[in-house]
């Protein structure tokens, strides 16, 4: 291969084209490459443009920071998959027509769409991997590897032009998330974590709150049903996204000091849930059991919960006392 040619193909941050470059090489072709990616990826006196798609080149072959444990290229892959979903669904978003599932949320085709697109082409890419999400698959197999789709986080906000919606994105391992994407196409955020490694938004480290008491400055996100039960015996001031994958992503910033949602299911919280604690916050759900790993065999349409979210342990605890009226624990078999 034509040597400019390679290295166009290797920045190109286009999947298929880096894994054409990457496979022309020889074994010792390839550590030496490898090296040379990983010195571009870490030199900050380099534009972003460069060690972006650096980093992007050394996801795709597996050598990425915190990636090693991670099947190959999957980070890379579900940034991209993410990024493109949005991409389609940003130019289709607002004013559309939606119907109502039995669980009470909303559903539109573009949700059936992006879920089909996401699961074949993780499908393709990984056979042998387990695929849940919100629209199709919602039973566990028990695979080693499993994705977890929630194809439009927000759909009613999507529905009537709220900018706050996204595509979510997690790899669970024995049941248990590793590694999620979140991409908020109408504000240009894209978070992502890995269990372990860190928390990134648009390839930036983020880290939780720091703070060690409630405040009347702070922000904590709810959702419309916690209000149903009254003003929460919070000091801080509320604040309603309707899209639980971006309450957590402020999370996991910064933004807020806590979350509490009251109706969500495993696919709103699936890629988030590694994203928030590599960032550095605490997450639950009432589950009484926990909702990871998860069950073989059970049914995920058919399980609600409850989560609550804070940006450290201290907090954690203040909130869920002052909270426990409406974080109360539930048993997931109970659903069935």
């Amino acid at each position: 291969m034509n040597l400019d040619l390679f290295w166009e193909r290797i920045f190109s941050e286009e999947a298929p084209d880096v894994r054409a470059a990457w496979e022309a090489l020889e074994p010792e072709e390839q550590e030496s490459v490898r090296q040379l990616l990983r010195e571009i990826a870490a030199d900050e006196g380099r534009v972003i443009e460069q060690r972006r798609a650096a980093g992007f080149a050394l996801e795709i072959v597996g050598a990425a920071p915190g990636t090693d444990g991670l099947p190959p290229g999957a980070l890379a892959f579900a940034r991209e998959l993410a990024r493109d979903a949005g991409i389609r669904l940003r130019k289709v978003e607002g004013l559309l027509v939606a119907t109502l599932k039995k669980d009470g949320t909303l559903v539109t085709e573009f949700d059936l769409e992006a879920d089909r697109n996401i699961s074949n082409a993780i499908r393709e890419r990984y056979p042998d991997h387990g695929v849940l999400s919100e629209e199709q698959a919602q039973v566990f197999g028990g695979e080693e590897w499993v994705w977890v789709i929630d194809p439009i986080d927000g759909t009613s906000n999507f529905t009537w032009g709220f900018p706050t919606w996204g595509v979510l994105i997690g790899l669970l391992h024995h049941g248990t998330p590793v590694m999620g994407v979140a991409d908020f196409p109408m504000i240009g955020h894209q978070y992502y974590g890995i269990e372990g490694a860190g928390a990134w938004l648009n390839d930036e480290p983020i880290k939780a709150a720091q703070a060690d008491s409630l405040q009347p400055t702070q922000l904590f996100s709810a959702c419309s049903r916690t209000l149903k039960f009254g003003k929460p015996n919070l000091p801080m001031k509320a604040r309603i996204s309707g899209s639980t994958g971006f309450d957590l992503a402020m999370l996991a910033r910064g933004s807020v000091v806590g979350v509490i949602q009251q109706s969500v299911h495993v696919w709103d919280v699936a890629a988030m849930w590694p994203i928030v604690r590599a960032a550095g916050a605490q997450v639950a759900s009432n589950l009484s059991e926990g909702l990871f790993p998860l069950i073989k065999d059970l049914d995920y349409g058919d399980i609600g919960f409850a989560i609550l979210g804070a940006c450290n342990e201290t907090l954690e605890a203040s909130v869920r006392e002052r909270l426990s009226d409406r974080f109360k624990p539930i048993h997931a078999l109970d659903h069935g």
